[in-house]
Order: C-alpha cells, then sequence, then structure tokens
C-alpha cells in the first residue's frame, strides 16, 4: 500500500499504486470526493456491528424479527416510523427514464482475466439489448478477483462517454446479435446501433455496506466501505454524461436490512450531492428487497431515503437464503426442496404482496414507487424442447408479475428481452405507478405470513441440487465469476 502515487491520499491509501495504472478511473476529483466521504466510514463499522450483534442476539435467545414500535424514530432520521407506515414523508418524483422500465438487465461490465475489448462486449451487449434499464453489477455477478471492480468502472466510463474502443466493440457486438436474432426469430435485433446504444437506462449496483473495498482502505490500514468507493467512482466519473444527455444517475442499493442503513445511505447520497453541487434528490435508487428484516421495515426504508427513492425490487435466491440464515436457529423451520419455493409459496407469496403494497402506499405528495419485478433464470440455450419450454415458463411468469402489479421485470441475459419484453408490450401501459392495493399492516398475522410453512417436497434430491449449487457457484468464484448458469444435481 502507498500513500504516494497519481495523486495525494490524506486519509485513505491505495495498493499497488493503483491510482497510477487506473489514473482514468481514479482521477483528481474522484479522490476528493472519496476523501470527503470517508469520515462516513466510521458510522457504517458502527452500523454493521449493530447489525451482526442483532442477529447473534436473536439467535441466542430464539427470537424472530419484529416489526419496530410505531411510537419510536427511525434511527439516523427524525421521522417516526408511525408517520413512515402513515405516508407522512416527501418521496420522489420519478424520473422520465424510470417511468417505462418494462425488462431490465443485470449483469457486470467487465470480465474476469479479460483484455479491454474483450472485456468491453458485456457492456455493448446490454446497451445493445433493447432493455429499457441495465443494472451493471458492481456486487452479486461481478466478481472480486484482481482488480474487477475498477475494470468494471472503467468499462462503464468509456461506453457512457461513446470512446471509440467501445464504438468499435459495439459495432461488432450488434451484427452478431443480428444474426443469432435471424436464426432464432427470423430478423434482424438491431437496425441503427448507434441509436440503440441511447435507448437503455443505465443503472450501477455498488457493492452493500457489509463489504470493504480490496484496494482501497483507511491510511491507518483498517478496511475501507466498498459501498462508499463504488458509489463515488460510479458517480463522479459519470454524472455530467449522464446528466448533459438528460439521463438520470440511478443505483440498485443491495444487501440493506434495516431503516437505519436506508438512512445511512440517504445521508452518503446527499453528502455526494452536496460536493458535487447537484440538487437535493438528483441520485436516484431502487431497493433490493433480500433482507427478511427489510421486509419488516419497507416503509420506513422508503421515508429513511425520501427525494432518492423510486422503487422496489423483489428477488427469489437472496432473499430465501436471507429467511433461512435467520430461521437457522429454529430446528422446527425447515425449507422445501428449493425448486418448490417458488414467488407463489408461503412466505413468498407474503413478501411480494407486502412489498407492492408498500409501493402502492403514496407520500405526503400524493406520489407511489415503483415496483419491479424478479429475475427471470431461464436463457434461451440448450436443446430446442428444453428451449421451447424454458421460454414458455418464462413468459408465464412475466405474465403473472405482470397481473400482480409489477411495472417490469430483470432478465439475466440480452437474449431474454426480445423474449419477455412483449408482455408489457401488449399491456402498453407505461407502468403500474398508483394501483391500488390494501393498505400495508403490522399485525401479528402479518409478522406470521413472513415465516410461512406451506406442504411441499423435502427430499434427498432436494438436499443434493444445493450442495450442487455449492459446488457450481464455488467453481465460478474461482474463476472469477459471481453467477454461474446453474443446472440440477
Amino acid at each position: 500500500m502507498t500513500k504516494t502515487g497519481a495523486h495525494m491520499w490524506r486519509v485513505l491509501e491505495v495498493r499497488d499504486e493503483l491510482d497510477r495504472s487506473y489514473s482514468d478511473v481514479l482521477p483528481p476529483d474522484v479522490v476528493a470526493v472519496l476523501e470527503a466521504l470517508a469520515p462516513l466510514d466510521g458510522p457504517r463499522k458502527a452500523i454493521m456491528d449493530a447489525r451482526i450483534a442483532r442477529r447473534a442476539a436473536r439467535a441466542r435467545n430464539r427470537e424472530r424479527i419484529e416489526f419496530l414500535d410505531p411510537e419510536s424514530t427511525i434511527p439516523g432520521t427524525k421521522i417516526s416510523v408511525q408517520d413512515a407506515r402513515a405516508g407522512n414523508f416527501e418521496g420522489s418524483v420519478i424520473p422520465d427514464c424510470l417511468r417505462r422500465q418494462w425488462i431490465q438487465g443485470t449483469g457486470p461490465g467487465a470480465r474476469p482475466h479479460a483484455p479491454l475489448e474483450k472485456s468491453l462486449r458485456n457492456v455493448a451487449y446490454a446497451l445493445l439489448s433493447g432493455a429499457d434499464g441495465w443494472m451493471f453489477d458492481g456486487e452479486d455477478a461481478l466478481g472480486q478477483v484482481t482488480t474487477m471492480s475498477l475494470d468494471n468502472q472503467r468499462n462503464l466510463k468509456l461506453a457512457l462517454a461513446r470512446d471509440e474502443v467501445f464504438l468499435r466493440v459495439a459495432e461488432g457486438v450488434a451484427s452478431e446479435m443480428n444474426q443469432w436474432g435471424q436464426s432464432f426469430f427470423g430478423k434482424r435485433l438491431v437496425d441503427d446501433w448507434r441509436t440503440r446504444l441511447d435507448f437503455t437506462t443505465v443503472i450501477f449496483r455498488p457493492r452493500g455496506l457489509h463489504l470493504d473495498d480490496r484496494h482501497i482502505r483507511c491510511a491507518d490500514g483498517t478496511g475501507f466501505a466498498a459501498s462508499i468507493v463504488d458509489t463515488t467512482l460510479f458517480v463522479v466519473n459519470n454524472y455530467e454524461r449522464l446528466l448533459g444527455t438528460g439521463a438520470s444517475i440511478v443505483l440498485y442499493l443491495p444487501k440493506i436490512q434495516t431503516a437505519e442503513e436506508a438512512a445511512f445511505w440517504n445521508d452518503l447520497l446527499d453528502s455526494m450531492e452536496n460536493h458535487l453541487g447537484l440538487q437535493g434528490g438528483t441520485i436516484k435508487v431502487y431497493i433490493l428487497v433480500e433482507q427478511l428484516e427489510a421486509c419488516f421495515q419497507l416503509l420506513e426504508i422508503r421515508a429513511a431515503l425520501g427525494r432518492h427513492f423510486v422503487g422496489y425490487n423483489t428477488g427469489r435466491w437472496d432473499y430465501i437464503n436471507s429467511v433461512s440464515d435467520t430461521m437457522a436457529w429454529d430446528p422446527a423451520f425447515i425449507d422445501p426442496n428449493i425448486d418448490a419455493i417458488t414467488m407463489t409459496y408461503g412466505y413468498m407469496r407474503n413478501y411480494e404482496d407486502r412489498v407492492r403494497r408498500a409501493a402502492s402506499t403514496e407520500d405526503r405528495n400524493g406520489r407511489s414507487a415503483l415496483w419491479q419485478g424478479g429475475m427471470e433464470p431461464n436463457i434461451p440455450v440448450g436443446s430446442e424442447s428444453g428451449v421451447a419450454a424454458s421460454m414458455s415458463k418464462a413468459v408465464a411468469g412475466a405474465e403473472r408479475e405482470q397481473r400482480e402489479g409489477a411495472s417490469g421485470k430483470w432478465v439475466a441475459h440480452w437474449k431474454m428481452v426480445p423474449i419477455v419484453r412483449p408482455v408489457w408490450e401488449k399491456k402498453g401501459e407505461e407502468n403500474q405507478l398508483g394501483r391500488k392495493f390494501p393498505p400495508l399492516t403490522h399485525t401479528p398475522d402479518d409478522a406470521e405470513g413472513l415465516h410461512l410453512l406451506e406442504p411441499a417436497p423435502r427430499t434427498i434430491r432436494g438436499a443434493r441440487d444445493l450442495l450442487s449449487v455449492a459446488l457450481q457457484y464455488g467453481n465460478a468464484f474461482g474463476q472469477g465469476l459471481q453467477a454461474a448458469a446453474l443446472k440440477p444435481a
């Protein structure tokens, strides 16, 4: 590690003089914001210590998560829990670029151990896919080997700047996409590739509050928040380009467990806007509801993020894992086989229902929020019959979420965009903002519903599938990937 290099670091330091080899990603203005935000790392660590202590206490005392006391105040804010639940807070105006997000794709903007032009193909596929938005991942799907987090930032900066090297890659990728479209659909997918690059809203997912960065740390040798690093690099490197083209600065925030953690993110985003001279609430955020505890504080989280918050996203795998982890102390709580825990199963059905009711709640200005549906894991590869069956399942899943009130859905591969997007195109509605659902309640029955187990298979095959998943992901991690095309055992 060194405090010297391309820039002078005062309270932080970077290892291996990466500020020289990545001077385009860590220019002086980025370093200045990182240094200015460094004091927030102390409160971040305290909140994470409290998270660990809270989890340990629940396990020790064999306690389930409970709703917050309505008479209490959300930590880190001046908002009462009761006011949050009643919509007595200032929410966000939904910017034009987010009002129609029928299909959002997700994946990293870089590849492990890849030269620049090969690595940039990830971004080109995403921006040429025809997705309404693409969440470029700095978290779950981005391998954390070598300098991938910095490569991810470099690729996004080059793409947003329409650098010549990126345009050269994009032209070649468009040709490949058209070849596939001709063979699969009998038609080209991309007519004018330069115009298509401007269609998709760029969204970024930083790492969660629990992680330290691998390249930048505090000058005293202690770890420094990956969340602050990721957010700063993306926003500072790209905000002028994004805002200058009429786009918005949009983030997906992962792994939030409490409204206190959401309030920390709000402070971080406010501080960044102040430092850059941006109007308050310029940076917009979706919240990935990946944690059971977060589902007990949905409106409190929304209120804590105030003018930044635009919507929730409902996932499956991470949320199931969170429920299992939270209930690990209870030997009577046994999940069924993972393939039985669909979004219509027991506690998942109640989770989804709570999210859509929290989204439909109006703030004091009569504004509701967006609900983006979950991930479609299927991709069109394999035998002809297998592809037909999985694509039928994918469309049916999208149709169900559209009926339930989602304004759009996620897909894991660009090839899924033209297959699933027509579900919303046929409906024709820009979004489902303001669709009415029953008010969100916070009763003992509601709490019980978030732990609801229903009859379903619990078999040796199911256990083998979970072990197989662990091995497949372990193999992917070892190669620098954090996502895998999973196969059953």
